[in-house]
């Protein structure tokens, strides 16, 4: 089915990660003719940009409680904390297309109840800063089962944890 040869699994955007022996590549179905650039700066502008939304939604929880309006309080004050929460959660994390298998820290498999499952994979950045990157699986039992077995095969797996 024009399916890549080498070890490799599908993730929730559409790219594919393929596990090679100089490290994990994510790319379109095909491998990239060159391998790419690794990113080593977090993304700080979704941190951002969450934050930002935290602060606006702070700004109307403070209003509707002057207002006296405590149910849209609680709602907005809700919707606040979620926001700063996952801010809080996203620090570290980078978008890079390529992690060396030299620069891995560790992989840990994690499962959810509602939602993808993922792989975290810690690297190390330049001096030694360590990083994160997220791979989500695409959903479906044949991808995840791929994904598992060509983690473990490969020996990138080192733990299975729940959230």
């Amino acid at each position: 089915m024009n399916e890549p040869q080498h070890p490799h699994f599908v993730l929730s955007d559409g790219m594919y990660c393929h596990v090679m022996p100089e490290g994990l590549i994510i790319s379109k179905k095909q491998l990239p003719k060159e391998t790419p650039e690794q990113r080593t700066n977090p993304e700080w502008l979704w941190v951002i940009l969450l934050f930002v939304g935290a602060g606006i939604f702070g700004f109307f929880f403070v209003m509707s409680v002057i207002a006296h309006y405590y149910v849209v309080s609680f709602m907005v004050g809700v919707g606040a904390a979620f926001l700063g929460w996952n801010a809080v959660k996203l620090i570290g994390y980078t978008s890079t297309l390529f992690i060396a298998r030299e620069d891995v820290l560790g992989v840990t498999y994690h499962t959810k109840s509602f939602g993808y499952d993922s792989f975290i994979v810690r690297y190390a950045g330049p001096s030694g800063k360590v990083l994160k990157r997220r791979l989500i699986i695409y959903d479906s039992q044949e991808c995840l089962t791929q994904a598992l077995t060509v983690m473990t095969e490969q020996g990138w797996l080192v733990a299975k944890t729940k959230p």
